[in-house]
């Protein structure tokens, strides 16, 4: 029995993969990214927050983990992966595979930096969120309020739309502009306001507030709110609020690594003739919010660490108020997508289960998050192949059965 193709598997998650993940792709572009010295922000900064343990959580190597996506990996195109168990009170459990690059002889490390495509998605849902709690944005905050200078261009249906509406795809908004290379020349907020301008001239597709439509176009227009709210790009709100807070000290955006360099991994896709290629792109800047992140695994355990069930991120000058949390994973009018998750029942999982897939068509990424257990897992791979999303979930399934057994031996020996 092939691990990515385990009934077993299967089952658990809740059906194929591919099923799961083929709505967050995003249109792929020829830029790396943006500088990555727009801010600087502090480790722990917030007053009064901590994690549980009193400490940012560390990491240490899984060798089991190891062997797992080793074996997802085998025969099937893809250059190399990396992955993690994340648990209250514990070191995230990291295990890496294969190489960096394809063709070279640099091997996948546990530490190395991956690009989380739409996984940036819930990122943005919780900067918002920071954002309400300061009293500088209202989940009610509308488009018309918040980007004046374009309200009197763009149609009368958008300009009520919320930035709520906007997070969960309700929008009536198409899933992406024209182009996102639009008005280049101009800095990064201005190029982000032109695109949704043009982008907001026609009528809805849908009556805001009424149908999910998932849209990368509308987590930037919600990013771009931000900015015009604080002042600030949103890629230097995001050191601020949640990189810094939290202590994501490898976190930024683009292709991760240095221009030319195998020092960190490169994204991977299939040319016209067939043949992987290694390529160090990304989708273009001025899609940020919904899709430029990279960080390391030991970072994204960091950031999923809030939305577990015991994570004790409450209270005075907390990171996330309970309402903040309510409001993220308040499902939309079909109630199976929140702000930046799918919510899903899971028995596994003690009841929902949050679950979001993301690709820049150079790299894969899932998280399967399961806040009443307090465990999540992650797993990105730096190719994306017609089976990597399978294989990807195999071994995420794996590590659920792991659980479930554990738990299932606890209990007998009681």
């Amino acid at each position: 029995m092939k691990l990515y193709l385990s009934t077993a598997v299967l089952t658990l998650l809740g059906g194929s993969s591919g099923d799961i993940s083929s709505t967050w792709l995003q249109d792929p572009a020829g830029q790396t990214g943006i500088s990555r010295s727009d801010a600087a922000s502090t480790a722990g900064a917030d007053a009064g927050f901590s994690f549980p343990s009193g400490s940012l959580p560390g990491w240490e190597r899984d060798e089991a983990l190891d062997a797992r996506l080793q074996a997802a990996l085998a025969g099937a195109g893809i250059p190399g992966a990396v992955g993690a168990i994340v648990q209250l009170g514990k070191p995230t459990r990291v295990g890496a595979a294969g190489l960096r690059k394809a063709g070279s002889d640099v091997p996948m490390t546990p530490a190395d930096l991956v690009h989380i495509g739409s996984d940036t998605k819930a990122m943005t849902a919780v900067l918002i969120a920071r954002l309400v709690q300061k009293g500088e944005l209202k989940w009610t905050s509308t488009i018309a309020e918040t980007l004046p200078s374009i309200a009197s261009e763009i149609h009368e249906g958008y300009r009520d739309v919320t930035v709520a509406q906007l997070l969960r795809h309700v929008a009536g908004l198409p899933a992406d502009p024209d182009s996102w290379r639009a008005f280049g020349g101009q800095d990064l907020h201005a190029r982000r306001l032109g695109i949704a301008r043009l982008a907001m001239q026609a009528k809805p597709l849908t009556e805001p507030g009424t149908q999910h439509a998932y849209s990368n176009l509308s987590v930037m227009i919600a990013g771009l709110m931000a900015e015009a709210v604080c002042g600030e790009t949103w890629e230097a709100l995001m050191r601020a609020e949640i990189f810094g807070p939290l202590g994501m000290t490898t976190a930024g955006f683009g292709a991760p690594g240095a221009l030319g360099e195998v020092d960190q991994p490169w994204g991977h896709r299939k040319g016209d003739d067939g043949e992987l290629e290694a390529l160090q792109a990304d989708n273009d800047a001025a899609l940020g919010p919904a899709g430029t992140v990279h960080l390391s695994m030991a970072d994204w355990g960091r950031f999923v660490t809030i939305f577990l069930e015991d994570a004790g991120l409450e209270g005075p000058g907390a990171f996330l108020s309970p309402e903040s949390r309510k409001a993220l994973l308040a499902p939309g009018p079909d109630g199976g997508y929140g702000m930046g998750w799918m919510l899903l029942e899971r028995g596994w999982a003690g009841g929902q289960a949050l679950s979001h897939a993301g690709s820049n068509t150079f790299w894969f990424a899932n998280a399967w998050v399961a806040p009443e257990v307090d465990v999540a897992f992650l797993v990105a791979a730096n190719a994306y192949t017609p089976d990597v999303a399978a294989r990807l979930d195999g071994v995420i399934g794996q590590c659920v059965m792991e659980m479930v057994e554990a738990k299932k031996g606890d209990s007998d020996r009681r």
